[in-house]
């Protein structure tokens, strides 16, 4: 398995997190051009730092994370908001949901996984995907570069799956995939 965060939730709400991440850019350059906003899964939702945002576009959200004190932070964090659309979730595997998804965020987590192919072909229940990744360039902060997972590699994976993806340069640490096999694509962002 590759790196896992080992650091303290609230670190996830960091100050430079909201300077390299700032969510206003994701509202602005993903979520406006998702078409249908019913339900969204957040997969390695950590503490909760882009969930928030996708509560607010969403009627239901799913939070998924494999650690136990990041799924407690994050119920913490929905409580302290008065966030009640939000389902949080402790698991390590895809999730079967019995109803359409429309929207599936990974954001710093599939260098994380084991079985990454398994979990992009589960976010195939999806209308919508969008992969926020470290970038594969040496930083002193994030994962080891040995264990990040280069664009191109990530595009091609995708591209197997998925009919479109669309690469959106947003952030400077990090690339943005937005992957889907609707018909009737993506709208133009703001």
């Amino acid at each position: 398995m590759g790196h896992r965060f080992s650091g303290r939730p609230e670190e996830l709400w960091s100050e430079r997190r909201r300077q390299i991440m700032p969510t206003d850019v994701f509202e602005r350059k993903v979520i406006s051009r998702v078409r249908r906003r019913g339900t969204a899964v957040d997969y390695g939702a950590g503490s909760g730092y882009f969930t928030v945002v996708l509560a607010k576009h969403f009627r239901r959200v799913y939070a998924i994370d494999a650690e136990w004190r990041m799924v407690e932070a994050l119920r913490k964090e929905m409580e302290r908001r008065g966030i009640a659309n939000v389902g949080v979730i402790l698991s390590d595997r895809p999730v079967d949901f019995d109803f359409p998804v429309d929207f599936i965020l990974f954001s710093n987590v599939l260098h994380e996984v084991d079985e990454l192919e398994e979990l992009v072909e589960w976010s195939r229940i999806a209308r919508f995907v969008c992969v926020m990744d470290w970038k594969k360039v040496e930083t002193d902060f994030g994962p080891p570069l040995d264990e990040r997972i280069g664009e191109d590699e990530m595009r091609g994976l995708l591209e197997k799956h998925f009919s479109s993806v669309v690469s959106l340069d947003i952030y400077p640490y990090h690339y943005v995939l937005i992957c889907h096999n609707e018909e009737d694509g993506l709208d133009e962002a703001d």
